[in-house]
């Protein structure tokens, strides 16, 4: 049986960050990490820069077998954890090996939500893992006319990468307009305006009822009596967290992964989480949230390995997203879900827009369009915790600058 100090379940950038720090920490200790991916640590941000063709796909590695033999890390490739017995702090492999671990590191991350028929999987396409995303590069000189589907940063990748490729996609989504949960109508206008711009067929508030397949693609029928003619189906949903090996052990399990403490602890000892798949603590709110993102993921994984391997410190960080799509650029900072209140600002000749988001006169969250020079500022603004009350009558307009706001 093989048995390692510390085991980590993923290798994607969190679990291998994780590993990278502990070797740094300590050069003799014994480490593992367990992948489902047939690869060692690529980029999955840069997907779309490759299907874009920006970049050439060997520029997606971050690392090579190579590196993990120099730096001692045992790299376990396409081998899928089954279980986990935290009383003799055992894993479990599909193919019936058992890892020992002093410390375990969860940072699976996760997976496309499922959807569609299987009969239609020929023409479904994601963008999750660099085999979706080598899979639709060899699509892409036969698509002619696809659909995305979905309200996400990761529909944005799917019409940037068509569009930059010669093809126009159409795009049919649940909510009544694009990114309904952190832009309200005014926002949800000018996303409209904006895909107008690009002749992209918008299908607001209404989704798939029936796929039609026939010999030239496919007919989807929609539950507003929508018919859309399309060859491809880019899907564009979200993920779920890859955690259904974790139920052997008692972990506890919040909204959507891992509840952890600010150390990355779970309420199993020995086991810590990580990445995507963690729900994070916020030892000043007392609420947990999940940040699925690739910096979060980084930062994280730095974080529960220096915790880990003995450094206890607590870890505060605000999520933060940026996307330049097409010309925009659109970022979410901190908490668009829990306001109290919101406050919104827009100059449509300009295409700006800021929703601000409040709790008891404190900011919590930000989505910003065109805006980006206001982040870092937002951002210091969140972690102060400070009360905006004062300044509530000017934030309607972008005659005030928000740094006008003193941080204290």
């Amino acid at each position: 049986m093989d048995s390692y100090q510390y085991l980590i379940i993923g290798g994607g950038i969190a679990g291998v960050t994780a590993a990278e720090t502990i070797r740094e920490r300590d050069l003799d200790t014994t480490i593992g990490v367990v992948t489902h991916e047939a690869y060692p640590l690529y980029s999955r941000v840069l997907l779309p820069s490759y299907l874009k063709r920006n970049i050439p796909r060997e520029k997606l590695f971050l690392r090579t077998i190579d590196d993990f033999i120099e730096t001692r890390i045992e790299l376990w490739l396409q081998e899928t954890v089954i279980g986990i017995d935290g009383k003799r702090r055992e894993v479990t492999l599909a193919n019936g090996a058992t890892l020992r671990y002093g410390k375990l590191l969860i940072a699976s991350g996760g997976r496309v939500k499922p959807w569609g028929r299987p009969e239609d999987e020929s023409a479904v396409y994601r963008l999750q893992t660099l085999d979706d995303a080598d899979r639709l590069f060899a699509a892409l000189a036969l698509i002619k006319n696809p659909l995305v589907i979905g309200s996400s940063f990761i529909s944005l990748e799917f019409i940037e990468i068509f569009l930059l490729n010669n093809i126009t996609p159409a795009l049919l989504m649940r909510d009544e307009h694009f990114f309904a949960p952190y832009l309200e109508e005014t926002g949800g206008e000018l996303m409209r305006a904006h895909f107008q711009r690009h002749h992209i067929a918008l299908y607001e508030h209404d989704e798939i009822a029936k796929i039609h397949r026939g010999q030239n693609g496919l007919t989807v029928m929609t539950k507003q009596q929508q018919i859309i003619s399309c060859d491809a189906l880019a899907v564009a949903i979200g993920i779920e967290r890859s955690l259904e090996f974790t139920h052997t052990a008692n972990i506890l399990r919040g909204d959507v992964g891992v509840r952890v403490n600010e150390f990355f602890e779970t309420n199993q000892e020995h086991v810590y989480a990580a990445g995507d798949v963690a729900e994070l603590l916020d030892p000043h709110t007392g609420t947990y949230h999940a940040a699925g993102n690739w910096t979060s993921a980084f930062l994280q994984g730095k974080a529960a390995g220096l915790n880990m391997s003995g450094l206890r410190k607590p870890f505060i960080n605000i999520p933060s997203y940026a996307i330049t799509n097409l010309g925009l650029q659109i970022t979410m900072v901190g908490d668009c879900a829990n306001a109290s209140e919101t406050i919104v600002r827009i100059n449509t000749d300009t295409n700006e827009y800021e929703r601000l988001f409040l709790v008891d006169g404190m900011l919590k969250g930000a989505a910003l369009i065109n805006r980006f020079k206001d982040r870092a500022h937002i951002l210091r603004l969140i972690q102060t915790q400070q009360k905006i009350d004062a300044y509530r009558d000017k934030l309607a307009s972008f005659q005030f600058d928000l740094t006008a706001i003193p941080v204290i």
